[in-house]
């Protein structure tokens, strides 16, 4: 093999590993303009307030009108307004135009217990510690590598009864596998040389 060939195969094959997936992320903070006080679910088709402006996101509850934006300060994890269930029942399903592969979010809940997160692609629970103020939380993360398109949320005693639940600060990770353009080009270059190696030895 020439001395190009081989450099042309380790340009493709570092091509090829550099085609890892890039991310955005876009953040809810349920500040206005975007959301305003006392307004209740369901939410719908809302721009984050941090990110990509055509990225929407609903939030609807089990049963309408039970989450309310307003301001909040449960525990030191929250600042400003967050989406807060003052009833239970109280799951919350949060549904977005685009896929996402992770999420975070700081959340309260009443009395001791734990979030729990059901999606399409997988669950996670977690359980509340006290993080200083009155309602318990935390910050919760649940990532997949398939993208989903939506979750439900729920809060829960120890006894396992629904308990109150408030989220602030939901961060969403959209993928985004587009490779830059010296990528493709060095991609490219590797392939054109092991096509004509292959001829060669043909």
């Amino acid at each position: 093999m020439s001395r190009f060939l081989r450099i042309a195969c380790l340009l493709s094959f570092c091509a090829i590993a550099a085609l890892t997936v890039n991310a955005d992320t876009v953040t809810y903070t349920f500040e206005p303009p975007q959301f305003i006080s006392g307004q209740v679910t369901p939410l719908l088709n809302r721009s984050p307030n941090i990110g990509n402006p055509s990225f929407l996101a609903s939030f609807v509850s089990a049963q309408a009108g039970t989450f309310t934006i307003a301001p909040l300060a449960l525990n030191p994890l929250f600042s400003g307004q967050g989406l807060f269930s003052p009833t239970t029942p109280n799951l919350l399903t949060i549904s977005f135009n685009m896929p996402v592969t992770m999420v975070q979010f700081v959340w309260a809940q009443q009395f001791p217990g734990l979030i729990q997160l059901t999606s399409a692609v997988g669950n996670r629970s977690q359980n509340s510690a006290n993080v200083g103020g009155a309602f318990e939380g935390g910050t919760f993360v649940f990532s997949s590598a398939t993208p989903f398109t939506s979750f439900t949320l729920g809060a829960f005693r120890v006894s396992g009864d629904p308990t109150n639940l408030a989220i602030d600060n939901l961060i969403l990770t959209t993928p985004s596998s587009v490779p830059e353009p010296a990528t493709l080009i060095l991609l490219g270059t590797g392939l054109a040389a092991l096509t004509k190696l292959r001829s060669r030895k043909r």
